[in-house]
């Protein structure tokens, strides 16, 4: 991995979790022109109803994309952070050293990710906004001729208290459902090493890394700052949840 301005992190609570967004996580569906028609009535009947949900409604296309995200609705794009503390809050917050293995966290460069990715036409590294043709094309409601399949690295849009918290970046996915993992592998694309990698965390360490993460302020009520992250901030200080 090269040197870059600014790395992204994601944490898993299990080593075999892949780096794969909900739309494509379908326990039945897995052709990916079904999984499209799919979002397609997913994405049309959240426009229609959430209104009724929320008056601060958004018309613009892209924050209702992220709204969706937000509110954990399946859709095509996958949740990183710019800050390591908060990749390790999520890798160890779900974490069940009955169930699972090991937990780790992704490290990526985003930049570099997404020179490998559009190498065919000669992209020089960045991050892309939503307002670019580049990424209009990964957009379910994208009308045009083109579209991308590969995963592009884009700044999200911060329209709610969570994804700023959070320090939210995202990864949206094209038209194939592949996992990031897969995109790795062709060494064809980086210009030098492969701009992600993995860390495993040892189960021994993970709970002394969980109480170092509360001394430094990295808490459900500073990650969710909202009554439902207070609420289950208090069940966890009082025993009422395990993590």
């Amino acid at each position: 991995m090269n040197k870059t301005d600014e790395l992204w992190y994601r944490g898993c609570s299990c080593e075999s979790f892949k780096l794969l967004p909900g739309l494509f996580r379908h326990p039945k569906i897995s052709i990916i022109d079904d999984i499209v028609n799919l979002e397609q009535k997913i994405y049309d009947e959240f426009q229609f109803k959430s209104p009724s949900y929320d008056s601060s409604y958004r018309f613009e296309k892209w924050d209702n994309l992220f709204l969706m995200q937000h509110y954990r609705a399946p859709t095509r794009l996958l949740d990183w952070s710019s800050s390591p503390l908060i990749g390790l809050f999520f890798a160890l917050s779900s974490f069940n050293p009955k169930k699972h293995k090991r937990p780790s966290i992704f490290v990526l460069d985003p930049e570099e990710w997404n020179c490998g990715i559009l190498s065919d036409i000669g992209e020089t590294p960045k991050v892309y906004s939503t307002n670019t043709d580049i990424v209009d094309q990964y957009h379910p409601k994208h009308d045009g001729k083109s579209r991308r399949s590969e995963p592009l690295a884009i700044e999200g849009i911060i329209n709610n208290p969570r994804i700023n918290a959070q320090k939210g970046k995202f990864v949206v996915f094209g038209y194939q459902n592949q996992p990031m993992e897969h995109w790795a592998q062709k060494r064809n694309l980086w210009r030098s090493t492969t701009p992600i990698t993995r860390i495993l965390i040892k189960k021994s360490e993970c709970a002394k890394i969980w109480k170092d993460l509360s001394h430094y302020g990295i808490t459900y009520s500073s990650i969710f700052p909202d009554l439902d992250g207070l609420t289950t901030e208090l069940k966890v200080k009082n025993g009422f949840m395990n993590v």
